[in-house]
């Protein structure tokens, strides 16, 4: 063997060692960060801040931030909602900061029935802004397919905050209603809790009744998202819901499009 093969081979020999020895003593790939994105749509610049997960911005379109829903400002000479102002200003700072400009990835389906652009908002640096303002506990999130893309982001974020008692999560705002106590001066945005006593079918939904006047409908084409808890299965089950009360026909209802709207407590 020639010196210059025996140089070669002993340095492969000994590449291979290090390659080895670096894959033993190297800690593991950490996992993707669940919040962040590779790929923006849109850089835009913020004009006005309604609350803390709507913004205006400067071309006019309004933006309804996905993936989270903040107490609202008081209406018809109501009250505003505990840290309505706290969501706001966390917001209105955010987008001071990035001298209002932010970066958005739009969702899957781009506009809300009232025309608003939905997206999921991130600073300039990247960092996503509807998970920042549910680990400060400035909201609850809520997930409305399509638009999931976020989800465990936003959910963990949520937990975080609950399991450290921050912001709404130390407060009495954050305790979910009684579903015997939903009335007209509770409608919009609610967490509510209840024993689903009857279970009914419709053309296009299942419809769970946690008390006599509400009702919670899953609709049949949401069903694929609920592969792992079928409405059938959810009699005398205690749930809490979230998502926005209505009435109709005499009867409150809540429209829950995904799983992760639903907690379903253990029974004894």
């Amino acid at each position: 063997m020639s010196g210059s093969s025996q140089v070669h081979q002993k340095a492969s020999k000994w590449t291979l060692f290090v390659f080895i020895a670096l894959s033993i003593c190297l800690p593991a790939k950490v996992s993707a960060d669940t919040c962040a994105a590779q790929l923006f749509h849109e850089t835009v610049n913020v004009s006005h801040i309604y609350d803390g997960d709507t913004i205006r911005l400067t071309d006019g379109r309004k933006l309804r931030l996905i993936g989270i829903n903040t107490p609202e400002r008081g209406r018809d000479g109501n009250k505003d909602q505990p840290f309505y102002l706290s969501a706001k200003k966390q917001l209105q700072q955010i987008v001071k900061n990035n001298k209002n400009q932010l970066k958005i990835v739009l969702g899957k389906e781009k506009n809300d029935r009232y025309k608003r652009l939905l997206a999921h908002v991130f600073t300039i640096n990247g960092k996503n802004i509807s998970a920042t303002l549910l680990r400060n506990g400035q909201g609850f999130s809520i997930t409305i397919p399509p638009n999931i893309r976020f989800l465990n982001c936003y959910k963990n974020a949520e937990k975080e905050a609950q399991n450290n008692k921050r912001g709404i999560w130390n407060h009495a705002f954050s305790k979910p209603i009684r579903a015997s106590s939903i009335s007209n001066s509770t409608l919009g945005f609610q967490r509510a809790s209840g024993t689903v006593k009857r279970i009914g079918k419709s053309r296009s939904s299942f419809w769970l009744n946690l008390d006599a006047n509400f009702a919670i409908r899953i609709l049949k084409k949401d069903l694929p998202y609920f592969n792992s808890v079928h409405p059938k299965t959810l009699l005398h089950h205690h749930l809490t819901v979230r998502g926005w009360v209505y009435k109709k026909n005499k009867e409150f209802r809540m429209t829950v499009h995904h799983p992760a709207s639903l907690q379903i407590h253990a029974t004894d």
